[in-house]
Formats: structure tokens, C-alpha cells, sequence
């Protein structure tokens, strides 16, 4: 058997990673999503797409010496990304200490999470271990902050990490896109002071292109799971209320709640959405695809947050899931597709209602 020096000169790591990667065509042919060809060209693009994420992290991360916040690679797609986030994420490891600075912009929320989410290894995810919003962060007059990460609590702004924490997560959330200034942030390891990273050792080069490689079907496999136990607690055209222990596991900020649910529609229906939304930071609503991936929000009207929906006399909101534009108000676009995800976030909210859903004829409307 060839020696790993030997499969980078005769390449062979690079057939072992493409070998490995024909696994994710076992997630396309999933037969419990009820995939149409469309979703299944839909998949293609996603394994691909998951894939640009994985090189990312494992073939470009330098270690967790040397961190930095990477910003997720355009277009990734997964869990139900929001469209009104921004995120951007550092690798690093736990038994190390860091101290995170910045400045909060005007960004309308920011967030921290300490965070186990290796898809490449699906089955040892925990979730997220220490937050830290915009609401609980020490800053001064200018916005400006520090917070020391570590496993051992310190004073002023600590986020916690665990054994087996793997990245720190920034979130941050436009309500407004157009006119708010994103978080300025920089991360340095404070238990290192050694030399710039060294040049590409050959020897990691076969673990990285085939942890790229288990990132994506993992990442890919975990979410489908996830989507279809949807089925279990609502029909289609209704949501659920994952538990906070559930929602911690899959990496929720504890200061959002999302009630999540399935869609489906013929051509000439209409999906209602109504509810009274409670006191709370920022809400929004937005449709996904079968892999939970959020639509075209570059180009269509797919989401829709508490800063742009226009509300009833009663304050209420009536949202209508169409294919087509019945010259309503909040009117959300399938953007193509006759089925998919969608969900409904609260942050900072002081109760949690249930939005309602109705099927109607476009006609009605």
C-alpha cells in the first residue's frame, strides 16, 4: 500500500478524495424527501456548494494558532441560513485562550456562539456551548469590545467554550441591509507567539481534501435528517416548536426561537401565514428549498423581516406564499419550486406564538 508521501506524488490522494466524494450522490437519491428532478438538480448544486465550504475550512485553515474570522464562501447554503444574516466564523481549539476585538457597527444584532458543528464527523456534534449578544457585551462609547474566549471563565466579557468546542460563530443580523454598518472583528490566540504559519505541509493534505470531502456529505446527510423529522411534529403547511434543548444542538442562539414547517402548494394555491408577532428585538419569515437551503433573497422576494412587512389595524402580520404575485401585500415567492421549508424566527422575544397557516385558492385572495 502507498505511503502517504507516495499518494501525493502519484496523486493518489486526490482519487481517494474524488472516490470518497461519490458518496454524496447516496443524499440526491434520498427517496424521504419526495424530491421532483428539479430538487434533485437543486442537490447537485448544494453538494458542490457545501463542498467550496469544506476546502475552505479544511484546506485553507492555516490552525488554530493563526485564527481569523473567515466569512462564509457566496452562495453556501444550510439549516435555514437567514438571509438577513451575515456570517462569519473562526476555527480554533479549546485548549487555547483567545481574546476576540471589535466594533459593533450599527448592525441591528450580533451574536458569539461557541460551537461544535464538524459535519465531517456528524455524529460527535453537541451544539453550541457559550453565547454572548450585543445585549450582554461590555463596550465603550464608540461601540468598541474585547472578549476573552477560554475554557475557564475571566473577567469582563467571557465566552465559555467546552472540551470539545471547535469554532466561534458570528452572527450578525441586518433588519435593515441597506443602512446598517456590519461588526469590525479581529481574533488572536493569546497561549501562542510563535512564528508565521510554516508553508503547506505535504503530509495534511490527504486529510484535508478528504475532510472537505466528509464535511459536505455530512453536512448534506445531518440536514436531510433534519428536514424530514420535520414530519413528525406538523403537517405540511404548519410549523413546530423545536425544544431549547434541540434548537442548542443544532447550534441555535439561545436568544432566537424558530418555529420551523413544510410547504407545499399547487399552482393555483395560496399558503396564508397569519399572526400577531410578540415584543420582541426583530422577527422575520422566509421559504427554503428541501435542503433547507434559503431561496433566491438576491433576487426575489423570498423572506421577510419585522423592518419591511407591512401589518394589519390589529398589528398583526398576513404573509401569502404564492407562485405567482396576487397583488397582495407580503406577498413570499416560490421562486420555482412547488415545495420546501420555511420558518418563522423571534429574537429577543418575550413569548413565542404560533403563526397560523391556511391554504387558499389564488382566486380568494
Amino acid at each position: 500500500m502507498a505511503g502517504d508521501d507516495d499518494k501525493i506524488m502519484n496523486a493518489e490522494a486526490w482519487n481517494e478524495f474524488c472516490d470518497l466524494l461519490k458518496k454524496g450522490g447516496e443524499v440526491i437519491l434520498r427517496e424521504d424527501l419526495g424530491t421532483t428532478r428539479f430538487d434533485r438538480a437543486e442537490g447537485h448544486r448544494y453538494l458542490g456548494r457545501l463542498l467550496t465550504a469544506g476546502l475552505s475550512s479544511f484546506g485553507e485553515n492555516v490552525g488554530p494558532e493563526y485564527p481569523h474570522f473567515r466569512t462564509m464562501a457566496e452562495n453556501v447554503k444550510m439549516g435555514l441560513d437567514n438571509p438577513d444574516n451575515y456570517y462569519r466564523s473562526a476555527g480554533i481549539n479549546p485548549n487555547y485562550r483567545y481574546r476576540i476585538r471589535g466594533n459593533r457597527g450599527t448592525i441591528h444584532y450580533m451574536s458569539f456562539a461557541a460551537q461544535n458543528q464538524n459535519f465531517a464527523a456528524r455524529d460527535k456534534i453537541t451544539g453550541g456551548a457559550g453565547h454572548l449578544n450585543d445585549a450582554e457585551i461590555e463596550m465603550d462609547a464608540d461601540g468598541n469590545f474585547e472578549i476573552i474566549a477560554s475554557k475557564t471563565e475571566e473577567p469582563g466579557n467571557w465566552l465559555r467554550m467546552t472540551d470539545d468546542t471547535k469554532q466561534i460563530l458570528l452572527r450578525q443580523t441586518f433588519l435593515h441591509k441597506e443602512n446598517e454598518k456590519p461588526v469590525e472583528v479581529e481574533i488572536e490566540c493569546l497561549d501562542f507567539d510563535g512564528p508565521p504559519p510554516p508553508p503547506l505541509d505535504p503530509a495534511r493534505v490527504q486529510g484535508a481534501l478528504n475532510g472537505s470531502a466528509m464535511y459536505a456529505i455530512g453536512c448534506a446527510q445531518w440536514f436531510a435528517n433534519w428536514v424530514v423529522d420535520f414530519r413528525n411534529h406538523a403537517p405540511v403547511n404548519a410549523f413546530h416548536l423545536p425544544d431549547e434543548e434541540q434548537h442548542r444542538v443544532v447550534g441555535g442562539d439561545p436568544n432566537i426561537r424558530i418555529w420551523l414547517g413544510l410547504w407545499e402548494l399547487a399552482p393555483d394555491e395560496a399558503l396564508v401565514i397569519e399572526c400577531i408577532p410578540p415584543n420582541c428585538h426583530y422577527w422575520n419569515f422566509q421559504l427554503g428549498n428541501v435542503w433547507a437551503e434559503s431561496l433566491d433573497y438576491a433576487h426575489r422576494q423570498v423572506h421577510i423581516n419585522s423592518g419591511a412587512a407591512e401589518l394589519e389595524a390589529d398589528g398583526s402580520f398576513r404573509l401569502v406564499v404564492a407562485h405567482e404575485d396576487p397583488g397582495v401585500a407580503n406577498w413570499m415567492d416560490t421562486a420555482g419550486h412547488e415545495h420546501g421549508t420555511m420558518c418563522v424566527r423571534w429574537v429577543r422575544a418575550d413569548s413565542h406564538p404560533e403563526p397560523k397557516c391556511r391554504v387558499v385558492k389564488l382566486s380568494e385572495l
